[in-house]
């Protein structure tokens, strides 16, 4: 039991730090992935089609909060906004 504890802090810590990194480097908005296939940044209440952003993934690993792999993405929009979705899927 203390060895899955162990496992379940470090993958969690790594998607963490992975974003702490991101947002270090510049990359300080949220998105969320929206029913209609768009995404919405929450610091600038904009939402963007997904044609029109860059997408990279950045970090894969298993979420044991929620029970389900988790990857962490960057995003690039054409205006200069850059940031973070952490989705269960990959683009």
């Amino acid at each position: 039991m203390k060895n899955r504890i162990r496992t379940a802090n470090r993958l969690n810590v790594s998607i963490t730090k992975k974003v702490i990194e991101l947002q270090e480097q510049g990359y300080d908005c949220d998105f969320l992935l929206l029913a209609n296939g768009s995404l919405h940044c929450m610091q600038t209440n904009l939402s963007y089609p997904l044609s029109t952003v860059a997408i990279k993934q950045r970090e894969h690993g298993y979420d044991f909060f929620s029970h389900s792999y988790k990857n962490v993405h960057t995003i690039e929009t054409g205006n200069g906004e850059r940031g973070v979705l952490l989705t269960e899927r990959v683009f």
